[in-house]
C-alpha cells in the first residue's frame, strides 16, 4: 500500500522523536537510533534543525491499496500519558467511496 505525503509523515515522526528524547534523555537505544539518523540523512538533519512540533490533532491520509484503489482516511492520535502510548484511529467518512472500499476488503474471505 503506497501513502501520500510521507513529508508532513517524516516532520511528524521526527517531532515525536524529539519529544522522546526530552522524555528519556538518557535512554542509550534512543540516543543511538539519533545519532544514526543524523549521521545517514539529510532529510533527518534538515528537520531536527527545523525543531518541528506538532500536537495530537486530526489530519487525512491518502493511501493507495492495490486491490481497492485510493483510500481517503481521517487519521486522529489519542495520546496516553500516563502509559507514554499512543492510538491512531483510521476511519472513512460514512458513506464514503473509501467506507464501501473498506467494507469491501473486510469481507473478503481470509
Amino acid at each position: 500500500m503506497l501513502t501520500e505525503g510521507h513529508e508532513d509523515f517524516a516532520e511528524l515522526v521526527v517531532s515525536r522523536l524529539r519529544t522522546a528524547r526530552g522524555d528519556y534523555p538518557r535512554d542509550e537505544a534512543l540516543v543511538g537510533l539519533l545519532s544514526e539518523l543524523e549521521a545517514g540523512s539529510g532529510e533527518f538533519r534538515e528537520l531536527w534543525a527545523r525543531e518541528p512540533v506538532h500536537l495530537p490533532a486530526h489530519r487525512t491520509k491518502t493511501m493507495t491499496h492495490p486491490e481497492v484503489g485510493r483510500l481517503h482516511l481521517n487519521c486522529d492520535v489519542l495520546f496516553l500519558p500516563d502509559d507514554d502510548q499512543q492510538i491512531v484511529f483510521l476511519t472513512a467518512d460514512p458513506d464514503s467511496a473509501t467506507a464501501r472500499a473498506l467494507r469491501h476488503l473486510a469481507a473478503r474471505p481470509r
